[in-house]
């Protein structure tokens, strides 16, 4: 498996979107729980602000279905999503097993 980064640009902070921000950190919990999500967090000196999310995945199609479910994301709290292979070529991070 690879590495894909993903970006989420977000849409302006609104009452919906805090409301639904407890089931988006579960989400990315279980992703990370089951070692699908190596790392994440918020970009918050960005405009708009937004998070970068490493994820592990077989093809960028692969991530894309993964992340469609994230309730933020198919909530239309992401004004832009970029998913794109990450070749890390110094360091590492470490896998769940």
């Amino acid at each position: 498996m690879a590495a894909y980064a993903v970006t989420y640009a977000y849409v302006p902070e609104n009452d919906e979107m805090a409301a639904i921000r407890p089931t988006h950190v579960d989400f990315l919990k279980n992703l990370h729980e089951q070692g699908t999500l190596l790392i994440s967090g918020r970009l918050t000196e960005c405009d708009p602000l937004g998070a970068l999310l490493i994820i592990k995945g077989d093809s960028v199609e692969e991530v894309e279905a993964i992340m469609d479910q994230d309730p933020i994301y198919s909530g239309g709290f992401v004004s832009e999503r970029l998913v794109r292979l990450w070749n890390v070529a110094f360091g590492a991070i470490a896998e769940k097993n």
